[in-house]
């Protein structure tokens, strides 16, 4: 063999060997260092019996770990990296307990710690730290008197800068674990909250600036489908929402109907009271829901989303081009939404509603309005009920001044129980408990009124819609567990139940559901929202006519 023929066999064989050896090493991709560190990470701060009682600087150490992820080449290097850092937190008594029996288990997910099996040290200790309750609360409070969760002691990351990818990456490992260990709502998430993280790593790490930072964020919170985490912040506001309309709208099915107008606009005829408009800048209005507002708000349902039309007509641009339909003309109107001469000055149109806190609206009917009603205006407007043979209760709205027990004396004939509810246990990630009340001082919260013969007699039609959210859809459940009660209108916002508020690293705030509701047959309402047993079908040419009220006579008055 002559010499080139040697060279030429030589290099061959290396890059035999080279290839042989890359396919034996396991080359790991950056994004999954970091989601397996993070996981690890989340599991020890709520898991370890020492870093649980916040004996460590946990948000430094995820900081100071993660950078040092770059000299980690594959997946046997990781495995030692991750045994490495858990090893070095020092070892405390673990109190092994796998009894999950009359627990909530459907939020129990510990699949990705399978993935070490084959790393027997690592994955040993990640069981043991799985089963283990020997669990602090420095990081969830329970209190004595409430078993909603807080978390007082989250206070934020000092010096937080958004432009370090290690402090944009513990913004999203912070929230994603609490979430994974503390909502208790967590298993009616549309898509899977493991599964979502390889796409988030990146978006975090990709962010070039506050806004996509803040867009980021935002994003992230939509995935827990909860109509109580509402999130904005400024550099959002300042940029998608720039520009003022000098209109409002209400939405109904796929159009928008101008509910009031800067008489400006009015009396130059280039927008009117009623005016339908069915695309904005050239798209449906569906399609200006799917993008300017379903992934920015996090919502339990479809419907609570309409609740933000007026976002829609909000812009990052100067001009708004509306196309509308005006006495069954088709009108294109381009508005110039940096005008300085609007007057601020609107017309409205409103729907025939009462605005009584309560009447009889016919001979035989009451109507009741809970917005701001008091307790002791309850007794005089059920006094005034008397001989009607029925009353409507509107709870389209928050009531302010009311407590359920107080309107139970008048709807319940007997003690009843409304609604079940799950919440979290601070020594327990993932589980939960069965009916534990918010308020523990409270004896039995969620049974409400007593035996009485005197409770109103007649048909309770309850009316509800979007605007239902959260105590008054908590106060909802109480009112439809009267005997009389039919239910009319449309999906509530789907969020019953106390909210809770955690802080980030970056000192933001983000609110979200902390208890989870079901009626008492088991039903979730979660998401969900009320049961409705009429649906009131909206359109653009009965609006000003209350359907919801009307649907209320027709049922009263009917003879079932």
């Amino acid at each position: 063999m002559n010499s080139k023929s040697f060279l030429m066999t030589a290099l061959l064989i290396l890059g035999f060997i080279a290839n042989a050896r890359t396919q034996t090493i396991q080359l790991i991709s950056e994004t999954e260092k970091v989601k397996q560190f993070g996981l690890v990470w989340g599991l020890m701060k709520y898991h370890h019996p020492h870093v649980s009682k916040g004996q460590y600087d946990w948000d430094k150490v995820f900081v100071d770990k993660i950078n040092e992820l770059e000299e980690v080449k594959s997946q046997s290097e990781l495995n030692m990296f991750l045994l490495d850092f858990v090893n070095s937190v020092e070892p405390s008594k673990i109190k092994s307990s796998t009894n999950h029996k009359g627990f909530f288990t459907k939020n129990y997910d510990y699949d990705w710690i399978e993935k070490y099996i084959s790393s027997p040290d690592l994955y040993s200790h990640l069981s043991k730290l799985r089963d283990n309750t020997n669990i602090k609360s420095h990081y969830i409070t329970g209190h004595t008197f409430s078993s909603i969760p807080s978390f007082d002691n989250e206070k934020g990351f000092d010096n937080f800068n958004y432009t370090f990818k290690s402090h944009r990456l513990l913004s999203l490992f912070s929230f994603w674990n609490v979430i994974q260990y503390y909502y208790v709502n967590k298993y009616l998430m549309d898509e899977n909250w493991v599964e979502i993280l390889d796409k988030f790593i990146v978006k975090f790490s990709d962010c070039k600036s506050k806004f996509d930072y803040e867009k980021t964020k935002a994003h992230l919170f939509t995935h827990l489908n909860d109509s109580h985490s509402f999130y904005y912040s400024k550099e959002l506001s300042d940029s998608l929402l720039a520009y003022k309309p000098p209109f409002g709208v209400n939405i109904i099915n796929d159009t928008l109907v101008v509910t009031s107008v800067d008489k400006t606009l009015i009396k130059s005829k280039d927008l009117m009271l009623g005016d339908l408009i069915f695309e904005i800048d050239g798209k449906s209005i569906q399609a200006n829901l799917d993008e300017k507002v379903k992934p920015f708000l996090s919502s339990s349902n479809d419907t609570y989303l309409k609740k933000w039309a007026n976002w829609m007509i909000f812009s990052n641009n100067k001009n708004l081009e509306l196309s509308i339909k005006r006495d069954d003309q088709i009108i294109k109107i381009s508005l110039n939404l940096d005008n300085p001469s609007r007057t601020n000055d609107h017309s409205y149109l409103k729907p025939s509603t009462p605005t009584e806190k309560w009447k009889n609206i016919e001979d035989n009917i009451g109507y009741l309005n809970l917005k701001t009603i008091s307790n002791d205006e309850l007794k005089t407007a059920f006094r005034d009920f008397s001989g009607t043979k029925g009353i409507i209760i509107d709870l389209r709205n928050y009531p302010k001044n009311i407590n359920i027990n107080a309107l139970a004396k008048y709807l319940y004939r007997e003690k009843k129980k409304f609604i079940k509810t799950i919440s979290p246990i601070p020594n327990r990630p993932s589980l939960a408990y069965f009916d534990k009340a918010p308020l523990k001082i409270i004896k039995d919260p969620f049974i409400a009124g007593y035996h009485s013969s005197k409770y109103y007699k007649g048909k309770v039609i309850l009316l509800v819609n979007k605007t239902t959210m959260s105590q008054a859809e908590y106060i909802g459940m109480a009112i439809q567990a009267s005997p009389n009660c039919i239910t009319v209108g449309q999906n509530t916002a789907g969020a019953q139940m106390n909210i809770t508020s955690y802080t980030l690293p970056d000192k933001s705030e983000i609110n979200f559901t902390s208890l989870g509701a079901f009626y008492p047959d088991g039903t979730g309402a979660q998401r969900k929202g009320l049961k409705i047993d009429y649906y009131v079908e909206e359109t653009t040419s009965n609006f000003l006519q209350d359907q919801y009220i009307l649907k209320g006579i027709e049922l009263i008055n009917s003879p079932h």
